[in-house]
């Protein structure tokens, strides 16, 4: 599974630290999340380096809008892209990783990333996100230490549990249309949270996150629970600066079990390979 020729952390001079994570875990045959931690954190520190470093920069108009695109596409995509790799390797089961449109109950079509199989009903999901970012160029009335990892995170919990419910929603439809009974009666009974897990397709949501202090970290654990009613798993990575550096960084621990990324995504490559089976 080589490097997505047509993906901004693969294009991008900025990005680079990021292909020689990737293609490191793919000549490496690297299965865990653990096996690309400390390459996946040097390089999120070289990354985010260059992205500091533009503060107080004479850059252009077009210079200040690539910046914003590697943040905003690169570094998120590689994310997503690096945990399909490890998964892909680790179950055997080739991921759709192009945008593939699923219908919803409500929303005709929902562009999705990360999905299985490619074709037919949906049976399983991946969504990643990457939050928190140093000051830079584009924020120049940010804080010394950059964005909070969790000012967005109940914006994106909520927008994945709408498109949770909308895709398990319609997959349960088309049960009841061809005659197939559905495994449970439906949220009716006020269990929303047992509904959902009983419904494919399976919806993983994978999050690495930039904090910095110990409230934003709280903020963090607070949201990645609340998500965890309504999807299927969330596997939680927390990263922070250490010391003087805004960008030197070292995992943040006290994640509990059930969140912790490493923990998750070897649950996900078991349900592919239930799923492959």
């Amino acid at each position: 599974m080589p490097a997505p020729t047509n993906a901004r952390w693969a294009t991008s001079q900025r990005c680079a630290p990021f292909l020689s994570v990737y293609g490191e875990a793919e000549a490496e045959g690297h299965t865990s999340w653990n096996q690309v931690e400390e390459s996946f954190l040097a390089a999120m520190s070289e990354f985010d380096a260059s992205i500091a470093a533009s503060v107080g920069a004479d850059m252009t108009d077009d210079e200040k809008s690539d910046l914003g695109a590697d943040l905003q596409n690169g570094k998120g995509d590689f994310f997503n892209d690096l945990l399909v790799l490890l998964l892909k390797q680790c179950s055997g089961v080739q991921l759709l990783t192009s945008r593939r449109p699923v219908p919803g109950l409500i929303v005709p079509k929902h562009n999705l990333d990360c999905v299985y199989p490619a074709e037919g009903d949906l049976q399983f999901m991946l969504e990643a996100k990457m939050m928190g970012t140093p000051k830079h160029i584009n924020s120049p009335r940010q804080k010394e230490r950059g964005r909070p990892g969790s000012a967005d995170i109940d914006k994106r919990v909520k927008e994945l549990a709408f498109k949770c419910i909308d895709l398990k929603g319609e997959f349960s439809r088309r049960q009841a249309m061809s005659g197939t009974a559905p495994r449970s009666g439906g949220p009716g009974g006020g269990d929303l949270t047992t509904w959902l897990r009983t419904v494919e397709p399976k919806i993983y949501f994978f999050i690495a996150v930039r904090v910095i202090s110990d409230s934003d970290f709280e903020r963090t654990l607070k949201w990645a629970s609340t998500a965890q009613q309504v999807l299927d798993a969330v596997g939680l990575y927390c990263f922070e600066p250490e010391g003087d550096s805004f960008t030197d960084y070292s995992r943040r621990d006290g994640v509990p079990p059930d969140l912790q990324l490493e923990r998750v995504l070897y649950k996900a490559c078991v349900d592919l390979q239930a799923l492959r089976q």
